[in-house]
């Protein structure tokens, strides 16, 4: 089954066995617009012409991520950065992560639950079924890195979303080992042939989720005082 970067992201951010994710929202959120800009680079349908994002491919996309995302592109009054777009996409993270999920349930990669709090308020959970592919996902990332195997363009597409997200403690658990890992990656990426459009998306995303966090974090305070 070929799986599209939007839909590997949510795979290896979900717990295995429990129905949450093991990264917080807001890494969540700016990793699906981050998925789908790199999906987006990765086709040909972006590229980065004077520091200014531009669609270059002007066809509909069969995914409504995309297609969304295209189109409110194309309707722009002008060239935005890269930051603007992330900035702005991840307001819709909340929608785009349900047609992922939903996408995954089809494929019987998952399951989603209906459940009320309360007895009242209606809210969903989902569940892995099955673990192995999520399992061989991670495997082949944590060979990407430590041993330099497969260096595909999807796997270094995925391995710059770890490095934004800090996901590396889902790769690996051992100590030692994840040491190695947070250095040999930031290796393996600056190495890598993607282009500067996916570079760049990568860098602003992970800007984008410090921002977002240490907001939070001035807000929490501002709150407690």
């Amino acid at each position: 089954m070929k799986l599209n970067t939007l839909a590997k992201f949510l795979l290896v951010a979900h717990h295995p066995e429990k129905g949450r994710f093991l990264i917080s929202s807001i890494h969540i959120n700016y990793g699906i617009i981050g998925a789908a800009l790199l999906e987006m680079s990765r086709d040909g349908q972006i590229k980065i012409e004077g520091n200014k994002l531009i669609l270059i491919k002007n066809e509909a996309s069969d995914h409504p991520i995309i297609s969304e995302i295209s189109t409110e592109i194309r309707n722009s009054k002008k060239p935005r950065k890269v930051k603007y777009w992330v900035t702005k996409l991840a307001q819709r993270s909340r929608k785009f992560k349900w047609i992922i999920l939903s996408d995954l349930e089809k494929n019987k990669l998952l399951r989603i639950e209906e459940k009320k709090f309360l007895g009242l308020i209606p809210y969903r959970k989902t569940y892995l079924i099955g673990a192995a592919t999520r399992e061989n996902m991670i495997r082949q990332l944590r060979n990407n890195v430590l041993f330099r195997s497969e260096l595909e363009e999807d796997s270094i597409l995925m391995l710059g979303l770890v490095e934004a997200c800090k996901m590396h403690k889902i790769i690996t658990s051992d100590r030692a080992e994840l040491k190695k890992l947070k250095k040999e990656l930031k290796e393996v990426i600056k190495e890598s042939s993607i282009t500067e459009t996916a570079d760049k998306t990568i860098k602003e995303v992970q800007a984008a989720i410090v921002r977002a966090i240490s907001a939070s974090a001035a807000a929490a305070t501002a709150g407690a005082t």
